[in-house]
Parts: C-alpha cells; structure tokens; sequence
C-alpha cells in the first residue's frame, strides 16, 4: 500500500486555514502550520490580486504541471501569495467581492492512493464538525471524466458567513484537493463558475 503522505493534504487546514478572505482590503492565506507568516494579496475590484494577470480564456499550469484549467472572468493566479503552505499547487482569487469576500480556488497535490483520499475526506469532515463548522454531503462534480467526491462546510469567518465546498480526486498515484470558497451569499454564483472552470480541466 502506498505510504500516507504528511498533513499538507489535510482537508480539514485547507478549509480552516486556507480561506482567502476578502474582509479586508488584502486576501490573506494563512498557513497551517503557524511557522510562516501569511502571504497577501490585494482583491481590489478591477484590480489583479496576485500580479499574475491571466486573460480571459488564458490556460493557467498548476505548479506541479500535473493539470492545466482555464479561470472563470476576472479570476487571476495568486499561487505565489500562498507560498508558505506546503502542498499548494494551484490558488485562483477573484478580483470582485460579494460581501467583502474575493471567491477563491485552492488546489493541493500530494502522493497517494483512493484510500489516502477517502481517509482525509473522512478525517476533514470529523475535524471541521468538532470545530463547530455546518458540515454537510455535496453533490458530486465530474474532473476530467473522472467523479470527484467532496462536502460543504458553513462558517463565519471575520463577521462574512462563508461556504466552503471541498472535492477530493486520485490520478495515477497523486491525489488532488480541491477547496472553492466563497460568500454565502455568492455561493450560487461561485459554483456556476466552479463548474464552468472544471469543464476546462485537463491533466497533462
């Protein structure tokens, strides 16, 4: 069986550290293990959060050159901003905010197999629920063909009530995090472009 990798897969960080807030005027990635200093990175409406401008219907690399996707409108790369977390192969941040919150995608990538996948599902939903987070089952979303399995977490996070929605994937022998967060009340909207950013998805 193949080994179980460290905590930088952890689902339970990603969604309780690795929000990308909009509540001030920069969007902070905090790292898990509280050993770095948070990256930053401004969401000024208009404006590009991470210095990394990206055309609408550029094709953006993740970091380990596993997967390439196409971000939504507005949605720039902010991966650098997040450089003190270990496992992050992809961040896109949204230049709007809904509520004082910037829509975000967070990707992490790490070695293992489907049941290194199942246990960190498993474990997030029991870490996130002891934490007083709303956690609940989430419809199933298709990567590349492939069925992507995750939940949806509730939580208010600086005075903006959150919704998080994590999907978890395996593909030859790396397993994939996926954490879309946005505001409750832009959560609808959030998704739309989550789906139409997966539609883009291609392993490489």
């Amino acid at each position: 069986m193949m080994a179980r990798p460290n905590r930088v897969l952890s689902v339970g960080l990603l969604t309780c550290a690795l929000v990308l807030t909009g509540c001030s005027k920069d969007a902070t990635v905090a790292s898990p293990s509280g050993s770095a200093g948070p990256a930053t990175a401004s969401t000024g409406t208009g404006s590009d959060p991470s210095g990394t401008a990206t055309a609408q219907g550029d094709e953006v690399r993740s970091r380990s050159g596993g997967f390439t996707v196409v971000p939504p409108e507005g949605w720039a790369e902010a991966t650098d901003k997040a450089k003190s977390v270990a496992g992050i192969d992809l961040v896109l941040l949204s230049s709007k905010k809904v509520d004082d919150f910037a829509n975000n995608l967070v990707v992490t990538a790490a070695d293992g197999d489907q049941s290194v996948l199942d246990a960190e599902l498993v474990k997030g939903r029991q870490q996130l629920a002891a934490a007083g987070r709303t956690v609940s089952s989430a419809p199933d979303k298709t990567i590349a063909g492939a069925t992507a399995v995750g939940f949806t977490t509730a939580f208010a996070q600086q005075g903006v009530k959150v919704l998080a929605r994590s999907y978890g994937i395996e593909r030859a022998g790396r397993v994939y995090l996926l954490t879309l967060s946005s505001s409750q009340a832009d959560a609808a909207h959030a998704m739309t472009e989550f789906d139409a950013l997966l539609s883009t998805w291609a392993w490489t």
